[in-house]
């Protein structure tokens, strides 16, 4: 973020500024201010970040509150601190001459908005969503983390209901906009598939005549939400019908997936520097949105060479007792499960496949006949199979294998052991945390 004001951003958020200084940075979490921070005062769940404030003045900081909080200097006072945040990231965006490119899907945006920022940062100085900070926070907080010298902005959206993609493009309008997929996820809220392709279509109503769409034409779904987009359309994937094509895919024994690409006139050889055949979309995504951008095929492929993903999305670890861990705990899908086995069935393995999975949350009527499914499909892909949480049975089930536990401390509680040169899958919805068995695993000592 550039320096700012204490009444440059009272003006932006709606608010009224008590006291004057200089803000350098923006932070949700008390802890992480410092002299020149600006805390914003968000209430929680558990807790109030009212009950902070104090703490971060003393620190030589700022802060955003409620009215009626407090009058002492140091203050942006404004109706509701969240909507003031997201008001302030409305008004700087305003103010700045750089392109967005907004990307969202039921599974993958992650994976695809990091190989999007790769590819464009061969050209570009890019800023792009770090870490989970998809929602009606983070997206905020990614657009005021753009600084002077940034020419593009990459923001991931998630969303969880309807009006929330439109939400999150209000705060931060985009000219290109990526759709990787649409599929079963959040039907606990949404209901059904057709309302979460509806949600999903939000990002295309966001964009105007000139904006671009950049959309998996392997995803009828996804073809379906475009038919009233009245802008440019760029799609994506295997079939020939599209306009940027991958084939002739190999998976090296890594798990690593190359593959030939070619859009109007251009052709490359692109080979990924991580694990999974479904990268190979992802990847065709973010070579298209370089594309946009005047990076050639060429130059996108060798970006992509040397990519790197966020933690625990299929990140690649080995332990020190020569276990190699897939990680792939941050979150869960039926349709990203199946990638994950697939990619634990094709990397190179001198010893057991073993996959530990555990529940796919917010799945709603289809939960039961979900979990069924993929307890089938693991059975295909791992020599040995663990299963955890309230779903388990049902897993076991479908497999007509397997251990089952309730929750990850049983599984851990029973000194599960793997071997030098196993291979082993980690991955369930996000609620299981199931981080803490790769912390176990990379302790070593198994």
């Amino acid at each position: 973020m550039r320096p700012l004001t204490l009444e440059q951003i009272a003006k932006f958020s709606g608010g009224e500024a008590i006291g004057s200084g200089v803000v350098e940075q923006i932070t949700i979490d008390s802890r992480l201010a410092t002299a020149g921070s600006l805390f914003v005062a968000l209430v929680g769940e558990k807790r109030d970040g009212h009950e902070f404030v104090s703490d971060v003045l003393a620190k030589g900081g700022f802060a955003m509150v409620r009215k009626g909080f407090s009058d002492q200097p140091g203050l942006i006072v404004v109706d509701d601190p969240l909507l003031g945040l997201q008001n302030f990231a409305t008004a700087y965006l305003a103010e700045r001459d750089i392109p967005v490119v907004a990307v969202t899907g039921s599974n993958g945006k992650t994976s695809t908005k990091d190989m999007i920022a790769q590819v464009l940062r061969s050209r570009y100085a890019v800023h792009s969503t770090q870490g989970n900070y998809n929602n009606e926070i983070g997206v905020p907080l990614t657009v005021l983390g753009v600084g002077e010298g940034d020419e593009v902005l990459v923001a991931e959206m998630g969303m969880r209901g309807l009006g929330h993609i439109k939400r999150l493009t209000e705060i931060c309008p985009p000219d290109l906009g990526v759709i990787t997929n649409i599929g079963p996820v959040h039907l606990e809220l949404l209901g059904s598939m057709g309302n979460v392709a509806q949600a999903k279509g939000e990002l295309l109503e966001a964009l105007d005549e000139d904006g671009v769409a950049i959309l998996n034409g392997d995803d009828p779904s996804v073809r379906g939400q475009a038919r009233s987009f009245k802008g440019k359309i760029i799609y994506y994937g295997l079939d020939a019908a599209n306009d940027l094509v991958a084939s002739g895919i190999a998976i090296d024994l890594e798990g690593r997936p190359s593959f030939n690409v070619r859009y109007e006139g251009q052709e490359a050889q692109v080979t990924l520097a991580v694990p999974g055949v479904h990268n190979v979309w992802n990847a065709c995504a973010a070579l298209a949105v370089g594309a946009r951008f005047g990076v050639t095929l060429q130059a996108g492929a060798e970006a992509l060479a040397d990519l790197t993903l966020s933690a625990m999305r299929l990140e690649v670890q080995r332990t020190p007792d020569g276990i190699v861990v897939l990680n792939d705990s941050y979150n869960a899908s039926p349709a990203s499960m199946k990638v994950a086995l697939d990619t634990l069935a094709h990397m190179y393995c001198s010893g057991q496949r073993i996959a530990i999975l555990g529940d796919m949350l917010e799945l709603g009527d289809m939960a039961e006949e979900a979990h069924l499914d993929i307890g089938a499909y693991a059975k295909r892909s791992a020599t040995q199979l663990f299963f955890i949480g309230e779903y388990a049975p049902l897993m076991q089930e479908g497999a007509g294998t397997g251990q089952v536990f309730a929750t990850v401390e049983d599984f851990l509680a029973t000194g599960f052991e793997a071997s030098e040169d196993d291979l082993v899958l980690i991955k369930a919805s996000r609620g299981l945390k199931f981080e803490r068995i790769v912390d176990q695993l990379m302790k070593g000592g198994s």
